[in-house]
């Protein structure tokens, strides 16, 4: 069966990888999930955001055999600050997978994602949290770990992989 264009099979659940981009970004895998933390600070050796965010993915990607990514989409609010970071690493994002040869990653509205967890579209972070535990008995970190996890569960079961 083609895969979104491409020639590749269709992935399996081992070869998925779920993020939610941010400076705190969650991710989900049948291999590990939580947040990594991409903030920068004198503190952390004057840590370089974009550098350490696309060094993370290939050595994830690489190490776990990832083959498909699915993301939670940019936001267009009023933060425009936040928007334009998200916005940076989606690029990178895009580069890593163009240089490890993976598909475009699938981005997934952020209302239809909290539409399909919660059944409600405007669902606040407490409620995706709790969403996680109730369907999948996952206890995530934060809500953006949750945010990652309902992204993968929703990838596989859109796909049934």
């Amino acid at each position: 069966m083609a895969f979104q264009g491409s020639t590749a099979e269709t992935p399996t659940r081992e070869q998925v990888l779920a993020l939610d981009i941010a400076t705190h970004c969650g991710y989900y895998s049948v291999h590990e999930s939580g947040t990594w933390n991409f903030t920068e600070s004198l503190r952390r050796n004057g840590n370089k955001m974009h550098k350490d965010f696309r060094d993370t993915l290939i050595a994830f990607i690489t190490e776990h055999g990832i083959r498909q990514i699915v993301a939670e989409d940019v936001n267009v609010n009023n933060h425009f600050f936040d928007m334009r970071r998200l916005s940076e690493l989606r690029g990178i994002l895009f580069e890593v997978c163009d240089e490890l040869d993976l598909p475009e990653p699938e981005f997934v509205n952020v209302a239809t994602l909290k539409k399909w967890a919660t059944g409600d579209g405007r669902a606040d972070k407490a409620k995706m949290m709790q969403a996680c535990i109730d369907h999948y008995h996952f206890t995530p970190q934060d809500d953006n770990a949750a945010d990652a996890c309902h992204l993968f569960f929703y990838y596989i079961r859109k796909y049934r992989i």
